[in-house]
């Protein structure tokens, strides 16, 4: 009689070959995923003085059939970088399109991340009081009329950006693609001269309708919004505010032969506790060729009429108001 283990090991070797007799054999295959390399360049020629701290880029697949509309949506290969120079990337095989943005913000936020085209730089809603820091105010804060509906945006950062040519990447190869980045956003700075009574102001801020709510990163047009930002005035010296700020630009409708209407708004709070708007329209100084051309990024507003800011009420002297909240006066403003 056989040993169990011998039965065992008998009808083990029994059960292989029959095995082996049943199965066709199969090559084994690894997915090896067909890797290119792509140095990105940011050439810098427009902006020679622009040196953020960390720039992205962003590949798109630009096969045919890749997404072209708001309504499509792709995804695309995120690279960071530090400094402002580029760097590589590596890439499965493909035709792509980068655009390339500063990553060092805080406020710009990004939607249409679909294609190319749709991308678009924006920032969150705010508010009167937020974009003043006049926080301490009584009432809610006025509006310039008809514009009480526009949306109010946070300030944006400034941002650089722009897209590449399209690109082939081949297996093993070394490419490279080269983006110019543009200034996306519009400094403006407002100066208001001949402001008596400064020194019984406690806080000061302003704000400014009819302008663009966002960018496109490919090629810098604005978004089709048109909202109100809201900003800080700083005393230049005894007579003399202004406030600096970063806008998306203003008119976005302006290649349609459409220009928005600009409506300046100055809050004052006096050292008594009273609360103060001046409005007045700037609309003609911001279109004016001559003063802000279509073309430079940096835009000015000069304002030289008498603001009347009253003294404020001390030992019973001084103008007294009549109501409380907020207390509006119009100005006229000449070129």
């Amino acid at each position: 009689m056989m040993p169990r283990t011998c039965i065992f090991r008998a009808a083990m070797a029994a059960a292989c070959c029959l095995l082996l007799a049943s199965c066709q054999y199969k090559e084994l295959c690894y997915d090896h995923k067909h890797i290119g390399t792509v140095q990105v360049i940011f050439d810098w020629s427009l902006y020679p003085d622009a040196h953020p701290s960390g720039m992205t880029v962003l590949f798109y697949p630009a096969a045919p059939e890749a997404p072209t509309r708001a309504d499509e949506e792709t995804t695309a290969i995120r690279y960071d970088f530090s400094g402002h120079n580029g760097g590589s990337a590596r890439l499965v095989e493909g035709q792509y399109q980068a655009v390339g943005y500063n990553n060092n913000t805080e406020a710009i936020r990004f939607r249409g991340m679909g294609s190319v085209a749709t991308l678009e730089a924006f920032t969150r809603n705010s508010s009167i009081t937020e974009g003043t820091k006049l926080f301490a105010t009584k009432g809610e804060m006025p509006r310039a009329k008809g514009t009480e509906e526009e949306i109010v945006i946070l300030e944006p950062d400034l941002l650089w950006g722009g897209a590449g040519l399209q690109f082939l990447v081949e297996v093993d190869g070394n490419h490279t693609t080269t983006v110019q980045p543009r200034e996306l956003v519009r400094e403006m700075v407002i100066t208001i001269y001949n402001v008596p009574n400064l020194q019984y102001t406690s806080g000061l801020g302003a704000s400014l309708t009819g302008l663009a709510g966002s960018v496109f990163l490919a090629d810098g047009h604005m978004g089709e919004d048109h909202v109100t930002q809201a900003f800080e005035m700083r005393k230049i010296d005894e007579t003399t505010i202004q406030a600096r700020f970063n806008t998306f630009g203003h008119c976005p409708h302006a290649d349609e032969g459409l220009e928005n209407d600009h409506a300046l708004v100055l809050y004052a709070v006096l050292a008594d506790g009273t609360q103060w708007y001046f409005t007045t329209d700037v609309t003609e100084q911001l279109h004016d060729p001559d003063l802000n051309p279509e073309d430079t990024h940096h835009m000015e507003v000069d304002i030289e009429e008498d603001i009347p800011i009253p003294k404020p009420i001390v030992n019973g002297s001084g103008f007294q108001p009549t109501i409380d909240g907020w207390q509006g006066v119009e100005i006229e403003v000449g070129m």
